[in-house]
């Protein structure tokens, strides 16, 4: 008897493979990701908790404020504009405010007594000026500040903290008498707080020379590098800078925000890592798209906030931000929001402000600011 083989068997011998899912690869991948993630964020704080003491919140803010008598220099507005800032530090949503360009003492005595009314601290007006000029308000070796801005500084400090130093350096080198920059008398104030218990705070707030002269660049350069060694000459445990430094990153043929990042860290940078994040129009803080008075110039960054540590301390910053600082020219501050600021385009913030020509920018600078965290380390048992 023949057998008959089945040509075509309804069962095959060979072993199954078992099916393998596209997605289980990335998944373990980003499991493993999450992991290792975690792993550092909690070796981070383990480490944080053995070499520093808990750390401080310090909440920022600089701003140029646009103070130039209107009859003079042309600081429109400023009759609605300084009452609006006033207002803006009575909200206290910041711990310390950096002005510049508050050049007038009735301006600078205005937000004072709305700053004292809630508890604020401000350096006085004489306390950031060479002297004072009783008799010769024209002579720009002595501040006037009531007449005419000639002889001043222009700056002030506002503080939850009080205040435990106050002092004024004028800078060496002044800019050429065009443009005004040889009868202000520029420098850098440095103010001295305790947010916490053993913690010390110099704060450096500064106006440098205008321009993009070469002798304005060179004039700059030489003011930053006197701030520097001030900065770098200081005790106290944490250093934090701001103000108009009127130098931005890409500028050409000058050394100055290259100065100031060799020597401290950018809050700006520490937020915005890639640099494509923040050298857009819609963060300027000078002729920034949205700004109702510079709107018309080249978008630039001139404005920054600045940290540095001594001892090894640390200086983390949990939020940076240029916030939309606005209000009605019949009175009632605005601030706009990230929300506002995702649902507006260039095109549509130029539409609004003509459609809208009641709403003002509180400054022709936009004002920046950072949410920092101080820590202070340990001293180690020996």
């Amino acid at each position: 008897m023949s057998s008959n083989v089945d040509a075509d068997p309804l069962l095959t011998t060979e072993t199954q493979q078992p099916r393998r899912s596209k997605f289980l690869c990335p998944a373990l991948v980003i499991t493993g990701l999450t992991c290792l993630t975690l792993a550092i964020v909690f070796s981070f704080i383990s480490f944080q908790a053995s070499f520093y003491q808990e750390g401080v919140p310090i909440r920022v803010l600089a701003l140029n404020t646009w103070g130039m008598p209107y009859n003079i220099f042309g600081g429109l507005d400023k009759e609605i504009r300084m009452p609006a800032i006033a207002q803006m530090i009575q909200k206290k949503e910041f711990d310390v405010y950096f002005l510049e360009e508050l050049w007038m003492r009735p301006d600078h005595e205005k937000i004072r007594q709305k700053a004292s009314a809630v508890g604020y601290h401000m350096t006085s007006y004489d306390s950031m000026t060479q002297r004072e000029c009783p008799y010769l308000p024209l002579d720009f070796l002595c501040c006037d500040g009531s007449a005419t801005p000639s002889g001043c500084s222009g700056l002030a400090v506002v503080s939850r903290y009080p205040m435990k130093e106050v002092q004024f350096t004028i800078y060496n080198d002044h800019g050429p008498m065009a443009g005004g920059e040889k009868m202000a008398r520029k420098g850098f104030g440095r103010v001295r707080v305790s947010p916490s218990e053993n913690i010390t705070v110099d704060l450096f707030v500064t106006h440098t020379c205008a321009s993009d002269l070469v002798e304005d660049k060179a004039t700059r350069e030489s003011q930053v590098k006197q701030l520097l060694t001030a900065v770098r000459e200081s005790t106290a445990d944490f250093a934090i800078l701001g103000g108009d430094f009127n130098s931005d990153p890409r500028a050409v043929n000058e050394t100055t925000y290259g100065l100031l990042k060799n020597q401290m860290a950018s809050s700006m940078e520490d937020f915005f890592q890639r640099i494509a994040n923040w050298l857009i129009p819609d963060r300027a803080t000078y002729g920034n798209p949205r700004n109702t008075y510079s709107y018309t110039y080249d978008p630039v960054l001139y404005d920054y906030i600045w940290h540095r540590s001594n001892d090894n301390n640390l200086v983390l910053t949990n939020l940076f931000d240029i916030p939309w600082l606005r209000t009605h020219k019949d009175g009632g501050l605005h601030h706009t929001d990230e929300k506002d600021r995702e649902n507006s385009s260039a095109e549509k913030i130029r539409e609004k402000r003509s459609a809208d020509a009641k709403m003002i920018s509180l400054s022709d600078h936009e004002a920046v600011t950072a949410s920092l965290v101080l820590y202070k380390k340990k001293k180690q048992n020996s």
